[in-house]
């Protein structure tokens, strides 16, 4: 056994991993060990794919999906690798929209804006539910990052957020705690919630308790322009990424915060991106993406030079609900649908009914939402931004 892998064991066995992680310094440290070891020697289970991937997140930008999977012929063909990619769908008060292709005049015209992400729900399909069961373990991480720094001497920062999933099935218990069904479907901890066998399960993974999910209601954008992207994937049971879970998780329901960077610096996070790579084994993407680019101002978008040509999505209040492309359901289908508490139900369904309804709805499609609102901001004295008009 190398002393590498000797002293990833022993972070393990101490707990001490997680402090490497979200310390940027040790993360930095910890980067170079690997790059200068490699990850292989360390992780016998090393997926190359993988450590490319994260290793390469940051310097990639994800082209937004556009053409629904139901187009005529003749339809725009999407980049190989797409249908894994989140379809980002903003509800309003005009229904269901591609956020790519919403109306830049409702945007914020200018200046900087705070976003919040108040809430998420992940919901997951049956066949999805499977592979994590199979598999016995999964990640959903969230990044948001600033394109600009707050300053000019300042570097841009990221928010990153990794929540795990460890399944029954692998011998790991679990007593969740149950949500909070008031407010905006917030909560105090994790819920789990499924129906009979094959009905897939969705669960409410915004907590309120935890200070990183805290910080995601306190975004700023300096000028109106991030980068957002999402992964789901599920892992090998004995994946070192499954070690790490087993270490940090408690037993506080089926998805419960791993790791929260809030607020690091995008240098920092390359760092822990490196890491975060080296720890996969094998992992089965159900949702993957390098970051989209995003505009929360006009001023951002026509900064561009070529608005009309923009590849990224546009952010204003509302629910984002990300879906993988290939299980994108048809516009027929969401038609006659509504958003209530992050879930994806019909119109007046109790709110006692909610999880079931939201089971019984879109059942072949795994999405996971957030409750976006972006207000004016003003990080320094100047005049007051104009809202949207």
């Amino acid at each position: 056994m190398t002393d590498r892998r000797h002293f990833l064991q022993s972070a393990f066995a101490l707990g001490a991993l997680q402090g490497l992680a979200v310390s940027p310094a040790g993360a930095r440290a910890f980067a170079a060990f690997l790059e200068q070891g490699g990850a292989q020697e360390i992780n016998p289970d090393h997926d190359a794919e993988a450590y490319d991937f994260w290793s390469g997140f940051l310097g990639k930008d994800a082209n937004p999906v556009v053409a629904h999977k139901g187009r005529e012929r003749g339809a725009p063909q999407q980049p190989a690798g797409s249908e894994l990619q989140p379809y980002f769908l903003h509800y309003g008060p005009e229904g269901f929209k591609n956020a790519a292709e919403l109306d830049a005049s409702g945007l914020i015209s200018e200046g900087d804006v705070n976003v919040s992400l108040n809430t998420s729900t992940i919901r997951i399909s049956p066949q999805d539910q499977e592979t994590f069961n199979h598999l016995q373990n999964a990640q959903i991480r969230l990044d948001v990052a600033q394109k600009n720094g707050i300053l000019p001497e300042l570097e841009a920062m990221a928010y990153t957020l990794v929540s795990g999933m460890l399944s029954s099935n692998g011998g790991t218990s679990h007593s969740p705690k149950a949500a909070s069904s008031e407010g905006k479907g917030k909560s105090s901890g994790s819920k789990s919630s499924g129906g009979k066998s094959g009905s897939g399960s969705i669960q409410s993974i915004a907590v309120d308790s935890d200070a990183a999910w805290q910080k995601m209601q306190n975004v700023i954008l300096p000028g109106g322009e991030g980068r957002w992207a999402l992964n789901l994937e599920a892992q090998k049971k004995d994946s070192f990424m499954y070690k790490f879970l087993r270490t940090v998780m408690s037993n506080v329901g089926q998805f419960a915060p791993v790791v929260g960077l809030p607020g690091i610096a995008v240098s920092a996070l390359q760092s822990f991106n490196v890491l975060y790579g080296a720890m996969h084994a094998q992992p089965v993407a159900i949702i993957k993406s390098n970051p989209m680019r995003m505009f929360a101002t006009k001023q951002a978008l026509q900064g561009t030079g070529a608005p009309g040509a923009v590849t990224g999505i546009m952010l204003k209040s509302g629910t984002y609900i990300l879906i993988p492309a290939k299980q994108l359901p048809d516009p027929s289908q969401l038609k006659d649908l509504t958003v209530m508490q992050g879930r994806i139900v019909p119109p007046k369904t109790s709110i006692d009914e909610l999880d079931s309804a939201a089971l019984d709805t879109l059942k072949e499609t795994t999405y996971v939402t957030f409750d976006v609102e972006a207000r004016p901001s003003r990080l320094f004295r100047g005049p007051e931004p104009q809202k949207a008009g």
